[in-house]
């Protein structure tokens, strides 16, 4: 009985050893969601702005090649955002089940962010693999630089498309992977009422705008897609941790009634013994 006491008690301290150990990640992915979420929302206030005037620039000359696909050419380029760490419950095999449903294999080209999607893919050589300078870190000149790289290729007509596979954060509960098209460049227009009589002015004039700002405005568009795909992946690192606790303080509960159970069974035991051995002895 004393050997089972033993082993329930140590598999009670390994639970709380590791329950410290997913509430202390848990915290720290709390502070960082809440950071995360103030970068991605004051970001997503300034590429709003940023795509309502590239698309008035747009509808004013719509034949740039900048607009439409490639003709010719039928090799996509997807460009993936994962993680660099794990513990975060789905976040990235949701990922690689998406695009994979999407990816043509020996055909489009993959380019991978994140040490974990890097690790999924390069062993697997199915996949057209193309390097990239750029990382989860990248400051806004860094994915300005990416941008136009990525701009070159698609005016070199290497690829039909560019598109950015992310996840997109619904709320702190829901992120699902979606795919954006970086290029060709579509942003929505929707003319306001007073344009009809006092449209914009630009100098020098919208084609020479958009060539001048394409890069900087697409740097601008990956920014915002890695800044949301963190702040995704701290929410669902933040969800894993605490789904981890709940389930740690279930088998917490169950192992000090077992504990408790084989204690009193023990104690019992030992009572008998010493009653049964005064009895023996008074006879």
């Amino acid at each position: 009985m004393g050997s089972g006491l033993n082993k329930t008690k140590r598999r009670i301290a390994s639970v709380t050893s590791t329950q410290k150990i997913t509430k202390a990640m848990e915290m720290v992915a709390t502070v960082k969601l809440k950071r995360f979420k103030d970068t991605f929302e004051h970001g997503s206030y300034y590429l709003r702005e940023l795509e309502g005037i590239f698309a008035r620039a747009l509808a004013l000359c719509p034949s740039l090649p900048y607009a439409k696909e490639n003709e010719g050419v039928d090799a996509i380029c997807y460009l993936l955002v994962t993680s660099n760490l794990g513990l975060c419950g789905g976040y990235n095999s949701e990922l690689f089940r998406f695009v994979e449903s999407k990816i043509r294999k020996g055909v489009d080209t993959l380019i991978v962010l994140g040490e974990k999607g890097k690790a999924h893919y390069s062993h697997d050589g199915a996949f057209h693999l193309e390097e990239t300078s750029l990382d989860l870190n990248a400051s806004p000149l860094d994915c300005t630089k990416a941008g136009k790289k990525l701009l070159e290729d698609f005016t070199k007509k290497k690829y039909k498309r560019i598109e950015v596979i992310s996840t997109h954060y619904v709320n702190s509960l829901r992120f699902v992977p979606e795919c954006f098209t970086l290029l060709p460049i579509s942003p929505s227009y929707h003319e306001e009422p007073y344009e009809s009589y006092a449209p914009p002015l630009w100098e020098p004039n919208p084609k020479e705008f958009v060539e001048n700002n394409l890069a900087s405005y697409l740097g601008a568009e990956l920014y915002s897609r890695i800044g949301e795909a963190e702040l995704s992946e701290q929410a669902s690192r933040r969800n894993a941790m605490e789904s981890a606790n709940d389930n740690a303080d279930e088998w917490l509960d169950k192992l000090r009634i077992e504990y408790n159970k084989a204690r009193q069974a023990s104690i019992t035991q030992e009572i008998t013994e010493v009653v049964n051995g005064a009895n023996s002895q008074t006879e």
